[in-house]
């Protein structure tokens, strides 16, 4: 890693509500609104596109843990703001305290963590997975 990032800092990720990210998408009974693992998409991603600037040419940064609230429905085709603030480094080990609002109001919060690794060795154990899956040694 390049410098690492302070506490304090931020990034803002903005995404627009589509049909695609509906409740209902997950399950027929459930409103037609922005679905919780959509949000969490967000979530990591204003996480993850904070720690972009700070890595170096082949590492990258991987999830290892969310605890998610989702407190307020979001009507479809609004936008969906994902703010993420490091609150915490040690070493490789990241954790952000993320705040989530729609077009008019806070619709969550999280407390994410993120790893950064060697994207080659990590990309590595991924194909090795599939190898064995597939009965390969």
């Amino acid at each position: 890693m390049k410098e690492a990032p302070q506490v304090g800092d931020s990034c803002t990720y903005v995404l627009k509500t589509t049909e695609e990210m509906s409740a209902s998408r997950f399950q027929d009974s459930s409103p037609p609104v922005f679905a919780t693992p959509f949000l969490l998409g967000a979530v990591e991603a204003s996480a993850a596109r904070l720690m972009e600037r700070w890595l170096e040419p082949g590492e990258m940064t991987v999830g290892g843990g969310v605890e998610l609230r989702h407190t307020a429905a979001t009507p479809l085709g609004w936008d969906v703001r994902a703010v993420a603030r490091l609150v915490e480094s040690k070493g490789k080990k990241f954790v952000f305290a993320v705040e989530c609002f729609d077009d008019l109001e806070k619709i969550g919060e999280a407390r994410h963590t993120r790893f950064v690794i060697d994207a080659a060795a990590f990309l590595e154990q991924v194909k090795a997975k599939e190898q064995r899956r597939q009965g390969q040694p």
